[in-house]
């Protein structure tokens, strides 16, 4: 038999047993008090081609999760879509059909690539939140890109909105998504059932960008 390895088991009162591969690829199984080790290690081997299918989509995303070396053919996300790093000696940040980034940022480069990130953020989220603005008929008072890493997006009490420069990173959909969310607030402060509602009126697809946001978000970072 095929030994499949169980790197952690979390016994409780459920009723049912869980499998679950971690951000670094373990594999952890929750279990019921009663259920045997052996019965455990049964039903891994079973599952053991989803097991193993899981974990190799776990290490290849970590690519993303890890922090940038900013080295030639380094892979950078830009709305949704992936771009080879090319370490040039121009004097700018250009994207072609790969992304050109200068030598002399080199020793800042993080800062600098979230600074270009951040302008590009800020010339699409101003359009499209001006879209929905007129969409919907609710207004703003402002909009302002941000470094914020635990929220996609927030809304002030007199109408500001602001948004993560994180945003510049992930698909056009997605970004709609989160600029909806937020204009939703200018008339709705809280996430009772009548916000979702307002939500789901202009985007009755959200629930999958949505989704996609909450699946996807921790690969949108540097």
């Amino acid at each position: 038999m095929e030994e499949i390895k169980i790197d952690k088991i979390i016994r409780s009162r459920r009723k049912t047993i869980a499998l679950v591969v971690s951000e670094n690829a373990a594999l952890i199984v929750r279990a019921p008090m009663a259920v045997t080790l052996e019965y455990i290690q049964n039903l891994v081997f079973k599952k053991r081609l989803w097991i193993n299918k899981k974990q190799q989509w776990v290490l290849r995303q970590g690519r993303f999760i890890r922090n940038k070396e900013f080295v030639d053919g380094e892979e950078f996300l830009y709305f949704g879509q992936l771009y080879k790093l090319k370490i040039w000696t121009g004097e700018n940040i250009v994207l072609t059909d790969v992304l050109n980034f200068p030598t002399k940022y080199l020793k800042a480069a993080k800062p600098r690539m979230m600074m270009w990130y951040k302008h590009k953020a800020l010339e699409i989220i101003r359009q499209r939140v001006l879209f929905y603005s007129q969409l919907t008929g609710w207004k703003f008072r402002s909009i302002k890109v941000t470094g914020a890493v635990k929220r996609w997006g927030s809304c002030g009490p007199m109408g500001s909105i602001n948004f993560s420069w994180r945003l510049a990173m992930a698909p056009l959909a997605v970004i709609d998504y989160v600029v909806l969310h937020e204009l939703t607030h200018v008339v709705e402060k809280n996430h009772a059932a009548k916000f979702w509602q307002q939500v789901k009126k202009f985007m009755p697809d959200y629930k999958i960008r949505q989704k996609w946001l909450k699946e996807n978000g921790k690969f949108l970072n540097l």
